[in-house]
């Protein structure tokens, strides 16, 4: 039996290390994560824990939006159920001396299904490159294979025998039992201060192409380019591009012809053809996509699975994890210069 391998001719590439230089700064951020006055902020909370008097007639309500937010932020970040929420709040009063009402669990769950969720954004400086980039995260159930599993056993009770590799990530994505499904998360990050500047929370049948639009939309300012993966290879992600004056750097799909009529994406598929596709990507600062990776990483971090049950709720839970991320984002995010180089194990 023949044995493949490399040939000599390959080069064994070098790898750039790196070295964080801000680790002071870093250390302090991460600490402050975690700091409960942060999340709790006993000055702003006294001022807008109850609603503005309603214009007419009506009565008050007892706890805004600020309110509910500040409830379901710490239920997200320390991943508490609703009514454990309610009596870390409660304790949070005590501790704080306020004398002020805390909404019970049935309140709060209630109200996140309506809720704006403020999201903290820093004005940008200059133009923006944007990054772009979708997740899935499952929703209440009983795991990933729960799904596959039961579908195996209804067919060798028929006997069909054992699912197949490729029968498995089918039943995976179009299982008909709710309890084996996820939503998907997109979202734009600014390549340079590394926050979320746009999210949509979508159910599986919506494709990744259809949603950039929508997220360019809450992109405010000027965006200079916008870098995504090749499931964003379609007309509508290059007019929606072009209607902000932005240069799009989406790779073709493969098989891809021109468009004509000197269309962007022709003058993309001729400089990977002139030169390949590695170099078209450093050229291009493609490679920068992958901040949009780690963002995706940074929100599963929160959790893999939504908890609620239902979509508002679930949409609103998702947004609020983004405003935790934005919220550790400005806190402080570690900064790492090329060192040099070392070689890779041959």
């Amino acid at each position: 039996m023949a044995m493949r391998v490399k040939p000599d001719a390959v080069k064994v590439g070098l790898k750039q290390r790196y070295r964080v230089t801000n680790w002071s700064e870093y250390d302090r951020a991460l600490v402050n994560r975690g700091n409960l006055t942060i999340w709790f902020d006993e000055a702003s909370i006294r001022d807008q824990w109850t609603p503005a008097p309603p214009v007419g007639r009506g009565k008050p309500g007892l706890y805004s939006d600020t309110a509910i937010q500040t409830c379901l932020t710490i239920k997200g970040l320390f991943q508490l159920p609703y009514r454990a929420t309610e009596g870390l709040i409660k304790s949070l009063m005590r501790l704080c001396q306020l004398d002020l009402p805390v909404p019970d669990h049935t309140h709060m769950s209630r109200r996140a299904a309506q809720l704006s969720v403020k999201i903290p954004r820093r004005p940008r400086k200059g133009p923006t490159h944007v990054v772009v980039d979708s997740t899935g995260l499952k929703i209440f159930g009983e795991g990933e294979w729960a799904e596959a599993g039961l579908r195996e056993a209804s067919l060798r009770a028929a006997g069909a025998g054992r699912l197949c590799k490729a029968d498995r990530g089918t039943v995976r994505q179009h299982g008909v039992g709710k309890r084996r499904t996820w939503r998907k998360i997109h979202l734009a990050v600014d390549e340079t201060s590394k926050d979320i500047i746009g999210i949509e929370v979508t159910t599986t049948a919506w494709g990744d192409s259809e949603i950039l639009p929508g997220l360019l939309d809450q992109v405010e300012g000027e965006i200079a380019q916008v870098s995504a993966d090749g499931a964003y290879d379609s007309h509508g992600c290059h007019a929606a591009i072009a209607e902000r004056d932005a240069r799009a750097t989406i790779p073709p799909r493969d098989g891809a012809v021109a468009w004509g009529d000197d269309h962007p994406r022709d003058a993309i598929l001729q400089a990977i053809e002139a030169k390949g596709l590695a170099s078209w990507k450093n050229d291009s600062g493609y490679h920068r996509r992958s901040i949009a990776e780690n963002m995706m990483f940074r929100l599963k971090q929160l959790g893999d699975s939504l908890y609620s049950r239902t979509f508002e709720r679930q949409v609103t839970e998702a947004h609020v994890r983004a405003a935790i991320l934005n919220t550790f984002t400005y806190l402080g995010m570690p900064r790492s210069d090329r060192v040099g180089k070392i070689a890779s194990a041959a």
